[in-house]
């Protein structure tokens, strides 16, 4: 019997929080997003993962080596 390691990618939910300076709430909406967008953020910008609410990411219906569908397998 052939020995395997198989690696499912895991989207696991957490929050990116910031403090802006805006006169709306869309124009915070704005600002945190390019906040985000231009990485100008650090790990405590990033709340604790939702373990319990995580799920797989991975396509069950394209072909296992297929590229970008979360599923890794290699023999070990």
């Amino acid at each position: 019997m052939k020995k395997y390691r198989v690696s499912l990618a895991v989207k696991v939910p957490s929050n990116f929080e910031a403090e802006v300076y805006a006169n709306t709430e869309k124009e915070a909406l704005k600002e945190a997003l390019e906040k985000y967008e231009n990485g100008e953020f650090d790990g405590d910008d990033i709340t604790d993962l939702f373990w319990n609410d995580s799920e797989l990411a991975i396509d069950k219906k394209s072909r296992i080596s297929g590229v970008g569908n979360g599923i890794c397998i290699e023999k070990i």
